[in-house]
């Protein structure tokens, strides 16, 4: 194993597809990865951390306010989906900086993350968290601007990893999602190379 990312968290949801190749990859570096659950949830992670009634009850009121912009009705759903929309929001509420790996943009402008992914981004949003999403179609990440409300493409840029950063993303990731994983921690590496020899 590379110790090189050793103090390094990743937040996700040991889902299979982006989930888990965040956390495989960040094994390789040394990442430690907080993969969040609950009761009766099927997830693949060796991380899984079961969040209590409490702490659900408090993800779901931010999937509510997320709800609002998604347009969409969660309370209606049923308690194991509800439990997997707020489970989201712990990805969230623990990270610095959230980097996700998205199936499509749901919409021309680029507001919303179509699916699941979606919730845990608009909680992002919500929370003005800076975000990242590698748009699998165009094969280029996309950062969230505040200032127009939308996501703008970052160019051929690759974003860089922080200690506490959310690695999450949709089931559906294709070799194109792979390998833009694979290479931010590349690049994270290579920048903390960089930086000890200045």
């Amino acid at each position: 194993m590379n110790t090189k990312l050793i103090g390094y968290t990743c937040h996700s949801g040991g889902c299979a597809g982006a989930d888990m190749n965040w956390e495989n990859e960040g094994n390789k570096y040394g990442v430690k990865t907080v993969a969040y659950s609950f009761y009766n949830h099927v997830q693949d992670s060796a991380n899984q951390k079961i969040l209590t009634v409490d702490e659900l009850n408090e993800g779901f009121k931010n999937v509510m306010i997320a709800a609002q912009t998604l347009k969409l009705t969660p309370e209606t759903q049923g308690n194991y989906t509800k439990n997997l929309l707020s489970r989201n929001w712990f990805q969230v509420k623990n990270s610095d900086i959230i980097f996700a790996i998205s199936k499509k943009f749901k919409d021309v402008d680029k507001t919303i993350v179509d699916g699941g992914t979606g919730w845990a981004v608009q909680m992002a949003v919500d929370n003005n968290k800076p975000i990242f999403v590698f748009d699998q179609p165009t094969e280029k990440w996309n950062t969230y601007d505040y200032t127009i409300n939308k996501f703008k493409p970052i160019g051929d840029l690759i974003p860089k990893l922080t200690h506490m950063f959310a690695g999450i993303g949709t089931r559906d990731i294709n070799e194109n999602g792979i390998n833009a994983i694979k290479n931010i921690y590349k690049s994270t590496i290579m920048w903390l190379d960089e930086c000890h020899e200045i």
